[in-house]
């Protein structure tokens, strides 16, 4: 903790120096104020404002023409004045899981680009979105990369411009896998020049493709997942550290869904299985809980797992106690904020969020 604490300091004063000079050639004043992200996949359904400072509309996608996709819930100029009126910006993600592809197409094409980028901006002006978020995943090859940058640097000119007309910064991030080698092409000095804030995907450390049972979203690595298990820790820190990317940068993901394994116990080889895991929403946790799954704390990832009645499932997901942990750490290590994927997760019968408000709560205690 003390060694990621350090080196979020360090990163903090380099991205002091960073960002002033990215804004100040944007003619604005550096703005970092923490934030606090949830994933909109579709249309909103009642949506508790007070929990974010930022939602990101998910998904807008084209096609390799650069054309837009019809879509019944991106854009929505409804979503942008509700929000709006409640004091949160609205960014539209585009592309998603998936959709490298299009995205490899559309850069190649420089009319197809051309096309595209117009398409996405008059959108985000003429439904007075604040900006975008870029969900390529990823842009990890060589023959990628340029226009991967090429994209981003039209983007950020073009959304600045709406920025000056309208008299209100736009914004433009990015998800990131947890693995920052996905990023290894991308120059750390071109995703500060033109990032607000990245977003790390810091969940799906296991599943289908994982050898053992291991946890969705610990917070710090098991022993028992060997000496390469992956974890938020260590994923933050290779982002640190590793890329140097600013620690005020980066925005820690929380996951409002779990997985489960069809296996006795935590860490258990999945070899020979016919189906190995599993996704299981916060929702289906809890009514899981009432069904008699005992809940178990794993002292050294700091995350609980569930044991179904017959011991023959677990589940790794997060709950209000570990979900409060990771706020706390995140912040306490000097991190832009906190994003969820996707905030009907954890949405109850009631109405409540308990997830997102037991991170809420963590983020106003730190004030």
């Amino acid at each position: 903790m003390r060694r990621l604490a350090q080196a979020a300091f360090t990163s903090a004063v380099l991205a002091s120096l960073a960002l002033g000079l990215a804004s100040a050639a944007r003619g604005e004043e550096p703005n970092r104020e923490k934030v606090f992200v949830g994933y909109l996949n579709g249309s909103p359904r009642n949506l508790n404002y007070k929990l974010y400072t930022h939602i990101c509309h998910a998904f807008l996608t084209a096609g390799p023409d650069g054309k837009l996709n019809p879509n019944r819930s991106v854009p929505s100029r409804a979503l942008t004045a509700e929000a709006h009126a409640a004091g949160v910006k609205v960014l539209i993600s585009l592309g998603g899981w998936g959709w490298d592809d299009q995205f490899r197409a559309i850069v190649a094409d420089r009319e197809a680009e051309a096309r595209y980028v117009e398409a996405v901006v008059r959108m985000v002006d003429e439904n007075d979105y604040d900006g975008i978020d870029l969900d390529w995943e990823y842009p990890d090859r060589d023959d990628e990369v340029p226009g991967f940058e090429r994209l981003t640097r039209t983007f950020r000119e073009r959304l600045d411009a709406i920025g000056r007309a309208k008299g209100r910064r736009m914004f433009v991030t990015m998800a990131a896998s947890s693995n920052y080698g996905t990023f290894s092409r991308l120059d750390t000095a071109f995703l500060v020049e033109t990032m607000d804030w990245i977003n790390v995907m810091t969940y799906d450390y296991a599943g289908d493709w994982s050898s053992r049972a291991g946890h969705n979203s610990p917070l710090f690595a098991s022993s028992k997942d060997g000496p390469n298990g992956g974890s938020t820790e260590r994923s933050m820190l290779g982002f640190l550290e590793k890329r140097g990317v600013p620690a005020d940068r980066l925005a820690v993901g929380l996951a409002l869904y779990g997985r489960g394994f069809h296996v006795r116990e935590p860490y258990t080889s999945t070899k020979g299985l016919a189906r190995k895991s599993f996704e299981v929403s916060y929702k289906d946790t809890a009514k899981r809980l009432a069904e008699g799954w005992k809940r178990s704390l794993d002292e050294e990832t700091k995350v609980p797992w569930l044991t179904s009645p017959d011991d023959s499932m677990v589940v790794g997901y997060d709950d209000a106690e570990s979900i409060r942990l990771k706020t706390e750490w995140a912040l306490a290590n000097g991190f832009r904020g906190v994003f969820f994927w996707q905030v009907d997760g954890d949405r109850m019968p009631d109405g409540s969020n308990p997830l997102q408000a037991a991170a809420k709560a963590a983020c106003n205690a730190a004030r």
